[in-house]
Order: structure tokens, then sequence, then C-alpha cells
């Protein structure tokens, strides 16, 4: 055995840990934002509830739908849709109070993240979501109003949020990798976020269970920390030293703008720019269903028939995360083998569509846990739909682009929160609940058409 022979398996050992990069940071800051969901959505829901004069349960041998002692019928299903109307409202201003201020910041960060480097764009969503944690702690512990839940996400917002997270996580695994490996990478950085996610709901429902409210925000908070420390200290820059060293573009310079509308004006292709609009638009409808389920299946969940607590609803999130994790991963690598890009992006949506239709109509608690099975593929068509844009343009454009596509997604994430949070109540109250399963299908079904 020769010299060389024995340093193969270290070398290759060695260039497998090279392709950690990002992954980290997107596992903390997903686990961190995953996991503050359903948990203030919950204690929002809590506080609502509160204030109507209701004891709240949040025990594991109890539902949520005996969490109010009112002996007539028809008063108690009152004050709850009450509760579910109210809390809805006020999620609702949560999401535009962080989303509004992100759209316009992601937007000059995307282009300016092609000349100053992606790692200073990607600190910043952090320290935003870092900041709102440590906001929310205080207003948990010194049960301040809960208006105060607003000015947190308005300070996440201003920091870039989760929009800027995308563009300079996508950017950089853009910049780092070959056009045929793209697609899998990204869906790697699905996965992780896939992941993180399940274990953040697995823990959400014990956490809420047995030590209340502060616990989850606490370990957001040391997530948030770690992503920081790593980014700074750890993670390489992916943009070249003589683009960053010659740059003296400033953060808000109207070129930013017009290097995105360059993009999609560029004459480098009529079919191409059409496609891409075409495969922004598919996107956008799927967020906005996506934004549109994440809205409401808390609360769904939470109320009748299917009557779930905290620790239930933590592990079906649990699981529809972990199931679509695996089949991001496992589709990726070997789908691809029999079916092209686009059928493979055809066959995500409709896993999604047809466990969107299951939901609807879920009446049991185990009815509720086989839909994730139905949406094992719908990991898939977003890693896809970004890979295929990022081919489309330069080297030096993918800052820019994926900043449209982070800007088109927090539209997408403000019109669908101000959909679906306006619509449930309305659907609660007509005894329709899972009707906004059914509005969420039928964008999915839109979005496939879109990728014919």
């Amino acid at each position: 055995m020769t010299e060389s022979d024995s340093k193969a398996p270290v070398e290759k050992e060695e260039s497998s840990f090279r392709k950690i990069t990002v992954e980290p940071v997107i596992f903390c800051y997903a686990f961190g934002i995953i996991l503050h969901v359903p948990v203030i959505q919950q204690y929002i829901h809590k506080r609502v509830a509160e204030n109507k004069g209701v004891v709240y349960n949040t025990t594991a041998s109890l539902s949520n739908c005996d969490s109010i002692p009112i002996p007539k019928k028809e008063e108690t299903l009152k004050i709850q849709k009450e509760v579910q109307s109210e809390a809805s409202f006020m999620q609702l201003g949560m999401v535009f109070s962080a989303s509004a201020p992100s759209l316009l910041v992601a937007l000059f960060l995307g282009a300016w993240s092609d000349r100053a480097g992606r790692r200073r764009v990607m600190g910043l969503p952090i320290v935003g979501s870092a900041i709102e944690s440590a906001i929310i702690l205080w207003v948990i512990n010194f049960n301040l109003p809960i208006e105060m839940l607003l000015l947190a996400g308005f300070i996440n917002g201003v920091c870039g949020f989760f929009p800027t997270m995308v563009l300079s996580m996508f950017s950089y695994i853009a910049d780092i990798t070959e056009e045929s490996q793209r697609a899998f990478r990204l869906g790697i950085l699905e996965a992780t976020a896939f992941i993180s996610g399940m274990l953040s709901h697995l823990s959400s429902g014990w956490l809420i269970n047995k030590t209340g409210y502060t616990a989850p925000y606490i370990i957001i908070l040391s997530l948030h920390s770690f992503a920081l420390v790593y980014v700074v200290l750890k993670l390489p820059e992916s943009r070249a030293k003589h683009l960053m060293e010659n740059s003296t573009v400033k953060v808000f310079s109207l070129q930013h703008i017009r290097v995105i509308i360059h993009i999609f004006t560029n004459p480098r292709s009529g079919q191409l720019r059409w496609r891409m609009c075409l495969l922004m638009l598919a996107s956008g409808l799927m967020i906005v269903s996506s934004i549109g389920f994440g809205s409401v299946i808390v609360l769904y969940a939470i109320d009748r028939p299917l009557c779930c607590n905290s620790i239930l609803i933590g592990y079906y999130l649990a699981t529809s995360f972990f199931v679509q994790a695996v089949g991001a991963v496992l589709g990726l690598k070997f789908l691809r083998i029999v079916l092209s890009e686009v059928a493979l992006m055809q066959a995500g949506i409709i896993s999604v569509i047809c466990s969107l239709v299951m939901m609807a109509f879920a009446k049991t608690k185990t009815h509720l846990f086989i839909v994730p099975l139905a949406a094992c593929l719908g990991g898939i068509p977003t890693p896809i739909i970004r890979a295929m844009m990022s081919k489309m343009v330069n080297s030096d454009e993918q800052g820019a682009l994926f900043a449209a596509v982070a800007t088109l997604e927090t539209l997408c994430t403000l019109f669908g929160a101000a959909l679906f949070n306006s619509i449930y109540p309305l659907f609660v109250h007509a005894g329709l609940n899972g009707f906004c399963f059914l509005v969420m299908a039928t964008l999915m079904l839109a979005a496939l058409i879109l990728t014919e």
C-alpha cells in the first residue's frame, strides 16, 4: 500500500466535509423561525382566549375544544369562533409587520450582495430574528400587550427577514455549484430546512406543554446566536475578493433596482425571458398556497372536529416536514434519473394538491396524520424552479435574480396571509373550516398549468 493510497480516504473525508457550507446556518435559522410559527400562533390564541375570560388549556390530557367551561353549547361555539377570528387577524398583523419592510430591504440587498458578498447579507436577517425573539420573551415574561409582537416583527422585517435569508442562501449555493448539481444542492438546503422543521415541531408541543412559552424562545434566541457566530467566524465568502474590493455601490442605490429590471428586459432570449416569468408566477402561486396553509393549519387543528392539543399539532407538523424532507432528497437523487426536471416538478405539485384536498375533508386525527403521506413529493418543486431560473442568468446576476424571487415571495406572503387569514374566519362562521384548503389546491392547480 502506497503513501498516496493511505491518504486517499482522508482526502475524500475532507472533501465531503468541505461541501458543508451554509447548511448549519439554514438548519439553525429554519429551526428557529419554524418553531416560532406554531408557538406564537398558540400564544396569540391563548392571550385572545384569556381576554374573553376563557381558561386556556395547554395540557396533553385535554383538547382545546374543552377549554371553555360554559354550559350553553351555542354560547360556547360563539366564543370559540370569536377567539378563532381575532387570533387569525392578529396573526395577519404579525405577518404584515415583518413582511412589508422586508419587501423593500430584500429588493436592495440581493443585487448588493453580488458586489459586497453574501455573508454580510446573510447575517442581517439572523440579527433581526434574534432581536424579535428577545422582544417576544419580554412580552411573555412580563405579560405585556400582545400588540408589542407587531414591533418585534417590524424590527425583524427591517433586517430583511426570511426573504433576505433565502436570497443569500440560494445565491451562495449558485456561486459554488455547477449547473448540473445545482438542483440537488438546493434540494439539500430544502431538506435541511424540513429536517430542522421536523425537529422543531417535535419539540414545540412538548415544550409548550411542559414549560410554557418561554423555553421555545430561549432556544430560538440561542440558535440564531450560534448561526450568527458561524457566519461571522466560520463561513467562507463565495464571491471573488476582487469583485468585492472594487465595489463602491451603496446598499440603497437605484442601481440595484436597474439590475433586477435588466434581468427581465435583457434580450438574451425571448423564450428564456417568458419561461422565467412563468416560473416566477408559478412559484408565487405556490407560495400563496403554502403561506395560507401555514396561516390556518394550527387554528384548523385546534378547532372542532380535530380538537388537537399543542403536542399533537407538533407531531403532525413534524411528520409533514420529515416526509417532505425524505421525499425531496430521494426524489431529486433518484426520480430525476427517469423523469425530466419539469415532470418531476409537476409530480411534486400534484402531490401537494392531493394532500390539500385530503386535508379539506379530514375529520379525525388518524386522517390528519395520513395527509402528509400524500404530500411526500411536496419539497421537490421549489428547488427545481429556483435551479431552472438560476441557469437562465449570468453568475454576476444571481443575487439580483434571487432578490427578485424573494420580493415576489414576500408579496405573495403578504397576499397569502391577508387572503387566508381573512377568509378563514368567514368559513369558520359558515361551518366550512376546510374549504380554505380547496382554495389552496386550486392555486396549486393553476401553478401546475403554468409549468406545462
